[in-house]
């Protein structure tokens, strides 16, 4: 059997766009109120399968009932219907969604020939389905161990499950269980329902927006390379490549830049930016390349992927403008799930929750409850300082601050972070539902 992976160009087409809810919070039981914000929008992007309703989400969920929500999503965000090569991989079950999960790699069997559907995960055998399901879909994040230095178990993880529980944590998925004794991660513990499907909703969401963004940063050039030099307002030529001296800031416009030690594709790679990054920038290559300052020394960076930096329109309340000039200074941040602070980082509700609450003003912690904040605005009279909500119909998954010039500051997702992104964007253009605007003249 070929563990098959799904194509690039079709992982691309994932949306998080609007679409019909199949079933209704009426038909579940034994959720937490922690989890009916998750289990509403996973209604509105239709990600639940309809054998799922009438589930008690407080009871375990099982393995069979993992592979049919990851495939469901699968199906869902390419596109594609999956079909599966054989039927008889097991002895005890030749259930669709379970064939096509193995043949995806998301799911193996055990080595007696069963898979044993009806048997409940462990919270590490979710975070490996967790790894595996990104992988199928083409998006490879990478495992750090440093994300698991604040889980007073981090030791009793499996060696086989070590990789799947750093990535887990590392981009959100995972918070861990707060006790006494601190945060853990209970790896050998059970899975609730509710307690999967929100961290699944978590590397779905992360899943979509990764590859909405994702750009190929490289570009064909002359392959020469060259040194460094130039004052502020001279030319200099480095083989052949004449360079205006500027001193200016741009920033970064792609999910991820690669930092090169010359003005070619082929030089060496001395590290990478990410999308919003304020870039120091002392030189503008006649080739399209961009000079700037990387960690004190000077570096080039491809202007495709770079534009003039975004500032903070002027025109609103004081207030309004103090607030949306605090909330950039997060950009670079981390955004973690339920994060409301500097020092855990972000989530989008959450950093509009701390910036506005710096100021004195109480909103609501989530997004869609903070529609209800304020007063509201029609997009042609948007101000600095106003919050802008995306979503589909009338509920709002997520949320930014307004910063003038069509332009947002947000905690976007775990790949990206706190960053500025532009409502003309399609992805952001096509999910657009309204503005609030907390401060009035």
């Amino acid at each position: 059997m070929k563990k098959r992976i799904i194509p690039f160009l079709l992982a691309a087409v994932l949306l998080l766009g609007a679409a019909t809810p199949v079933l209704a919070a009426g038909d579940f039981t034994g959720y937490s109120n922690w989890f009916e914000p998750s289990l509403r929008e996973m209604q509105e992007l239709d990600l639940l399968p309809d054998s799922f309703s009438g589930m008690d989400l407080s009871k375990d969920i099982t393995r069979g009932e993992m592979c049919e929500l990851a495939v469901h999503a699968l199906e869902k965000i390419t596109e594609y219907s999956i079909e599966p090569e054989r039927t008889d991989y097991f002895s005890d079950t030749s259930a669709d969604y379970i064939v096509k999960a193995y043949e995806l790699g998301i799911v193996s069997g055990y080595p007696d020939g069963t898979f044993r559907p009806n048997e409940t995960l462990s919270r590490q055998e979710f975070f490996q389905i967790i790894e595996n399901f990104c992988n199928a879909a083409a998006f490879l994040p990478e495992a750090d161990a440093s994300y698991l230095k604040d889980f007073i178990d981090s030791d009793t993880v499996a060696g086989w499950a070590q990789e799947a529980t750093e990535i887990c944590v590392k981009y959100g998925y995972v918070n861990g269980r707060a006790t006494m004794e601190g945060t853990q991660l209970v790896p050998e513990g059970n899975t609730l329902r509710q307690e999967a499907m929100a961290m699944f909703l978590r590397a779905y969401k992360s899943l979509n927006e990764y590859y909405f963004y994702i750009k190929n940063a490289e570009v064909s050039v002359d392959d020469n390379t060259g040194s460094s030099g130039g004052a502020t307002g001279e030319d200099t030529v480095v083989d052949n490549v004449t360079i205006t001296g500027v001193e200016k800031h741009m920033m970064v416009t792609t999910d991820a830049l690669n930092v090169r030690s010359s003005w070619s594709a082929d030089s060496k790679i001395l590290g990478t930016v990410r999308y919003g990054a304020d870039l120091s920038v002392t030189g503008l290559c006649e080739n399209g390349w961009v000079r700037i300052l990387y960690k004190g020394e000077t570096a080039y960076v491809s202007g495709d992927y770079v534009t003039d930096y975004q500032e903070v329109d002027h025109n609103a309340t004081e207030g309004a403008v103090e607030i949306a000039n605090f909330a950039m200074t997060f950009v670079g941040y981390s955004y973690v799930y339920g994060g409301a602070s500097p020092s855990s980082g972000f989530d989008c509700s959450g950093l509009v929750y701390y910036c506005y609450g710096q100021f004195g003003y109480k909103l609501n912690r989530v997004a869609d409850d903070q529609m209800d904040n304020g007063t509201a605005v029609s997009y042609d009279n948007l101000q600095v300082g106003d919050l802008v909500f995306f979503g589909s119909g009338s509920y709002a998954n997520h949320v930014g601050i307004y910063i003038g010039s069509g332009n947002f500051v947000h905690a976007a997702n775990p790949s990206s972070g706190v960053r500025v992104s532009s409502l003309n964007e399609t992805y952001y253009a096509t999910r657009y539902i309204g503005a609030r605007r907390i401060i009035l003249n």
